[in-house]
């Protein structure tokens, strides 16, 4: 059962305060909104976008890309911030910037970091400038229409809690629910939503639900599609504030990627599309490009999908049956191949499933007065065009095609003995069999249809069948966690097939433009922006949450099986042994932040893990929170895959527990060698290994390749 707010942590005068909000709610009636078209002169754009310089682009961070270019990078970064100046000059200093960075070489890794970070800053400050320009600020009506959709929502979330209805009053849901919810209302909501400092962890945990989530983000742009009436200048500082608002979120979250400058990122972005369209739609191409972008691409080449579903099978049997009044007996044997053709799509993943079979059959024919032995050598093709627009799996009727050949390799007649008869019967035996051959052929043909194709259509619908269910409540386990991907695009080539997706939520970012990778011909690749999976990990429920050291790893599989509907093995089950000094029968507990509790960055050809956690060890005072920085360089070496870690960089208070810290993580936290091989799971129970070949982790990308 949770326990509800007002059971806990509440005044009487706060209890009191919400009463009389409900009562005045529920007479209260939104005014429309009004549209405001204002045209700006060029110099009034009420204010100078004012953004701080980051430090990864100081001058000491960008002289190793050599001296004269340092120099004039640092030069234009002095204008670009300043601002003092005008922006026809911090406009020009941007134009200047995107030219100097195809200078700086793609090679090591932090110079290309350095690059692409350089390049999406720059052009970030650029369009944020041009939006302080626009000349429209255009205000849309005060649509509750999203309002109501996530408000019914959280109504039938609330159902399927036990007594989550107690939370109705706490979130205003009635009033919510009207579609006519006051301003002072919806203020109200939100505040409650979303400054949940007093509340208990549990409680915080429960409105961080993705149905809640979803309800203060709708009630953010409810808000924001209200209007200042007639003030023009106090429009174009909200709209400069929100602007600013934006670019400090995005460039604080390139600085480490923590939820808390997601959210005020997304914050501002929601209050920009919704009351400053025109000023949004300057700014939506790059941001879009650069922050909400799918953060999961992989490419599968035709031959590894075709190795995956391919099938090879050899069936015999017997034959009996009637074929135009003859008996016919005896034995066939079929091969079948099943392969794979990739089809070019923009819109879907397509290839066509493509069957060729033979049927070698040695039959005797019995009709009297004649015996006649054949010999068949058949040939079928079955053709079945499948799609997946990253939803569902579709396939269309199969298309059926035969070549039968027969060839009579034997006749008798019961008059063969009879010298005079023995030559006119078999003729007319023979030319029977001649004029019966086209009917025999397309009853042979019929017949192989009626076997063929039913069974190749009843296999692969069950399995199409199958992967959807599959896939369903894969999906479903992800909603209820937030992390379902809202954007899924799926596409093929002639000779690959390609997926991406992005996991974003209300609260969180996206990746950047897909850096390049190679198509491989015999295998896949596949690139993971850590924005993925931050937010994946977030939705496994550690923030505030008390942990054993010993168990921790096992709660993270237990929490991933719950999130991808399968079992998940991050270990070989078998425990480090204690290192020397150490007290094995010591009880180690991490106690997480209760936000961004796991953080997880690549950079440098590193992953970089981070810990905000407390510590606490049976008979030893609790270590507080601290932020460590777990530094892992990955890199394929001598045929493996080599995990070692770099020095940890421990901040927060009590620096004579770092020791202490250190020795805990020094204990699970070591140089481990894998192994290259990925097994995927092929057609029926068969296994196909990959070897990984290729490893790249940069500006927040893990690329891979295997083959």
């Amino acid at each position: 059962m949770k326990k509800t707010p007002a059971s806990r942590n509440r005044s009487l005068r706060r209890a009191i305060g919400f009463l009389c909000l409900s009562a005045a709610a529920l007479l209260a009636v939104m005014s429309p909104g009004t549209s405001l078209q204002a045209q700006q002169e060029a110099d009034a754009s009420g204010g100078s976008l004012s953004i701080e310089r980051p430090g990864f682009l100081n001058a000491e961070v960008i002289e190793p890309v050599g001296e004269a270019l340092a120099k004039s990078l640092n030069d234009s970064l002095e204008v670009l911030f300043d601002s003092q100046k005008s922006v026809a000059d911090r406009r020009a200093a941007a134009a200047s910037l995107k030219t100097m960075a195809y200078q700086i070489p793609s090679t090591p890794l932090n110079m290309l970091e350095l690059r692409n970070q350089l390049q999406r800053i720059v052009s970030l400050m650029d369009v944020a400038l041009a939006a302080t320009e626009v000349g429209s600020l255009d205000s849309t009506s005060t649509s509750q229409g999203d309002l109501l959709t996530a408000s019914s929502k959280v109504n039938t979330f609330l159902y399927s809690v036990l007594n989550g209805h107690a939370w109705d009053g706490y979130i205003f849901l009635s009033e919510l629910s009207s579609g006519h919810a006051s301003e002072d209302t919806l203020k109200k909501a939100y505040t409650n939503l979303t400054e949940t400092e007093s509340l208990s962890s549990e409680q915080r945990a429960f409105l961080r639900r993705p149905a809640f989530l979803e309800l203060s983000a709708a009630i953010e742009t409810t808000l924001a599609k209200g209007s200042f009436g007639d003030d023009v200048e106090k429009a174009k500082a909200d709209r400069l504030a929100k602007v600013n608002q934006l670019v400090e979120g995005l460039l604080a979250y390139e600085r480490e990627p923590v939820e808390t400058q997601a959210a005020k990122a997304r914050s501002a972005w929601r209050v920009l599309r919704a009351r400053y369209p025109s000023t949004a739609s300057a700014l939506r191409h790059t941001v879009n490009s650069y922050y909400f972008n799918h953060n999961v691409h992989v490419t599968i080449s035709e031959s590894l999908l075709s190795r995956l579903i391919s099938d090879y099978r050899t069936e015999s049997g017997c034959i009996a049956d009637c074929v135009l009044g003859a008996r016919v007996t005896g034995s066939q044997t079929t091969d079948v191949n099943v392969n794979v053709d990739v089809v070019p799509s923009t819109t879907t993943a397509s290839f066509d499933l493509k069957v060729s079979g033979n049927t070698r059959s040695d039959t005797k024919a019995v009709k009297s007065p004649a015996t006649v032995w054949t010999s068949g050598n058949h040939y079928f093709w079955m053709n079945r065009h499948v799609s997946f627009d990253g939803h569902t799996i579709n396939a269309t009727p199969v298309d059926f095609s035969v070549d039968t050949n027969s060839q009579t390799v034997g006749l008798a007649t019961k008059y063969d003995r009879i010298p005079i008869l023995r030559g006119i019967v078999r003729k007319v035996a023979a030319q029977k069999i001649a004029e019966s051959k086209p009917q025999s052929e397309a009853i042979t043909a019929s017949k192989m249809r009626e076997k063929a194709l039913p069974e190749f259509e009843r296999e692969t619908n069950q399995q199409f069948s199958d992967g959807n269910q599959t896939l369903a409540n894969t999906m479903a386990a992800l909603n209820r966690r937030g992390v379902a991907p809202d954007s899924i695009s799926a596409r093929s080539s002639n000779t690959h097939v390609a997926f991406s997706s992005r996991t974003i939520g209300t609260e969180r970012l996206g990746g950047s433009l897909q850096p390049p990778s190679a198509l491989i011909a015999t295998g896949l690749s596949a690139q993971l922006h850590h924005s993925a999976l931050n937010n994946a990990i977030d939705a496994l429920g550690f923030q505030g949450k008390k942990v054993a050291e010993k168990d921790f790893v096992t709660e993270i599989e237990k929490a991933l099986g719950e999130l991808f509907q399968r079992e998940v093995k991050l270990t070989n089950g078998t425990p480090a042994p204690p290192a020397e000094g150490d007290n094995p029968n010591e009880v180690t507990y991490f106690v997480f932040g209760e936000k961004d509790p796991i953080r997880v960055e690549f950079k440098d050809g590193k992953v970089v893990v981070i810990l905000r956690t407390g510590i606490e060890q049976d008979g030893k005072d609790p270590v507080p929170q601290q932020t460590i920085r777990i530094p892992i360089k990955v890199s394929l070496t001598g045929g493996k895959v080599l995990l070692e870690p770099g020095d940890f960089a421990i901040a927060g208070p009590g620096a004579s527990r770092k020791p202490q810290i250190k020795r805990i993580l020094d204990r699970r936290i070591v140089r481990k060698e894998l192994s290259p091989t990925i097994d995927l799971q092929a057609s029926g129970d068969k296994t196909l290994p990959l070897t990984i070949s290729y490893i790249e982790l940069n500006d927040g990308w893990l690329t891979l390749e295997a083959q």
